[in-house]
């Protein structure tokens, strides 16, 4: 019998559903099922899940839904405070009991996370993504390439510097590393990277060693080896600066004074 006719039926299907979230060195195997069920050699464990219904419209924000977990839940405990590092990607399979047809009903990220008495996870479906908007080369004075990309061609390997804190603010987010104090290229707008890819923070500015995050870093402590990639300001200097000009893809010629009016300027 087909999931569709055991979902249909008048008789009750046994249904059951399997929830897999992942992300980059963790994957949690649960359901919300009173028992473990194991699917494709996996063992999914009963824990204490549930979601609100998805509904489907033909809006890019359709599909999304909530997946409520307790607080005290290990995977509760990635999103305090912040978002992992790594995307959160939740799928969502079910099936019924005597019958081998297994559906996958949702697949996405995790997009937020609020606490009350338990963790409530907003999940936005894959649909979600066709809201972007297709990237497109602007004429303007700054690259239009993103750091690092096959475009720009600069191998952020090349630029990736490792150092030990020697202090952090109360804030969390000023850091001393001494090994940053004299780096042939600026960290800023760079980011800093915790061992194993363990955190990830964007890093604001950089002062000799003093470095300063976007946010504070889970993990982050006075005595920790941290690696920094370094930024690039996009401009035709700092392409120079990286020996990139050939692949420089701004407009840094571009006229201060509109030719058809001599007072508009065009920048």
């Amino acid at each position: 019998m087909s999931f569709d006719s055991l979902e249909q039926s008048q008789a009750s299907g046994a249904p059951w559903e399997i929830y897999l979230f992942q992300t980059q060195g963790q994957s949690f195997y649960l359901t919300s099922a009173d028992e473990a069920i194991t699917y494709l050699g996996q063992a999914y464990v009963p824990t204490t899940i549930r979601r609100d219904e998805m509904e489907e419209t033909i809006e890019v924000d359709s599909g999304k839904i909530t997946v409520h977990i307790p607080s005290a839940h290990p995977l509760a405990a990635l999103f305090i405070p912040y978002l992992p590092p790594s995307p959160m990607a939740l799928t969502i399979l079910a099936g019924h009991y005597g019958d081998s047809e297994v559906l996958c009903i949702f697949a996405g990220v995790v997009a937020s996370s609020s606490f009350t008495d338990e963790c409530a996870l907003l999940c936005r479906s894959d649909k979600y993504l066709l809201q972007r908007k297709v990237p497109k080369q602007i004429y303007q004075v700054q690259c239009n390439h993103i750091f690092g990309d096959a475009g720009c061609g600069v191998d952020l390997v090349s630029v990736t510097y490792d150092g030990t804190v020697t202090a952090i603010d109360s804030t969390g987010t000023i850091l001393t590393i001494p090994a940053f104090a004299a780096l042939p290229h600026s960290l800023q707008g760079g980011y800093l990277i915790l061992p194993g890819n363990q955190g990830v923070r964007a890093i604001v500015t950089q002062a000799g060693a003093t470095v300063t995050l976007m946010s504070p870093m889970i993990g982050l402590e006075v005595g920790g080896a941290v690696s920094a990639v370094a930024g690039c300001q996009h401009d035709y200097t700092d392409c120079k600066s990286y020996d990139n000009v050939v692949n420089f893809c701004g407009f840094d010629l571009i006229p201060t004074i509109n030719p058809f009016d001599e007072t508009t300027s065009l920048n």
